[in-house]
């Protein structure tokens, strides 16, 4: 075995020379006490927010529906303007 190939296998086997640490005292305590430090209620959300929230999307879907019915009369109404603005033009259509 050449130089170029103990090297590698001795990098290879590096993790065998390898040991773990044990975790000191503090650090296990730390771990411990995290159960205890966490929240268990989480906070809820007043309902003065909620009420204006639910009145906003019902205001919303309200002008929703206005101004779809108002599309429709207007898309009517301005296809017999078209009607009309077409023959009134109609001698531009020759030139």
């Amino acid at each position: 075995m050449n130089q170029k190939e103990k090297w590698i296998e001795d990098r290879m086997n590096a993790e065998s020379f390898i040991e773990r640490v044990p975790p000191s005292e503090e650090l296990m305590n730390r771990l411990r006490a995290i159960p205890s430090q966490v929240k268990t209620k989480y906070d809820t959300v007043p309902k003065k927010i909620v009420w204006a929230v639910a009145a906003s999307i019902a205001i919303l879907i309200c002008v929703n529906v206005v101004s779809f019915s108002n599309y429709k009369t207007s898309h009517t109404e301005t296809t017999s303007q078209n009607e009309v603005s077409d023959s009134y033009f109609s001698y531009l259509k020759q030139l």
